[in-house]
């Protein structure tokens, strides 16, 4: 079994469609489209996490205009057959070193309040520290966690 994190620096379209397959699977009608995964593979920076040279799991992630050393966690999915046994905390780990490799000091991400098992990993597994709850981000009813983590 051979696992890899890889960052995607082109958009061929097998690669878009992986993708794609992927952040639907994970998150539906509300996963990310071509319209959005190749501009972050042009503009932003794409991780995939690749099982057997299958990719299971996806990250995207922009830097801060404001604080060029700070990147923002955009989206991160795992495949729902590979759930549940550690593939996304070691991927998101991962991913942290290749941050960090590239100049990032610290990571932020938002998360629903009400999803417990996603907060446990991000704050007791990989350390992030929650520095506020957003109110309504996504509309009423869809509060957000934000956390962060220095790398």
């Amino acid at each position: 079994m051979s696992l890899k994190v890889e960052t995607i620096n082109n958009n061929d379209s097998h690669t878009v469609s992986s993708l794609v397959k992927l952040e639907k699977n994970a998150f539906g009608p509300n996963g990310l489209s071509e319209w959005e995964i190749v501009p972050f593979i042009r503009h932003g920076l794409v991780a995939a996490l690749k099982l057997d040279g299958k990719v299971i799991g996806s990250a995207h992630f922009l830097r801060d205009w404001t604080h060029p050393n700070h990147a923002y966690l955009f989206s991160i999915a795992i495949d729902p057959s590979y759930r549940g046994k550690g593939f996304g905390t070691r991927f998101l780990s991962d991913c942290c070193i290749i941050l960090k490799q590239q100049g990032i000091n610290s990571v932020e991400l938002t998360v629903d309040a009400t999803n417990h098992p996603a907060v446990k990993v991000y704050k007791d597994k990989l350390g992030f520290k929650t520095t506020e709850t957003r109110i309504d981000e996504y509309g009423e009813g869809e509060d957000r966690l934000v956390m962060v983590k220095a790398l």
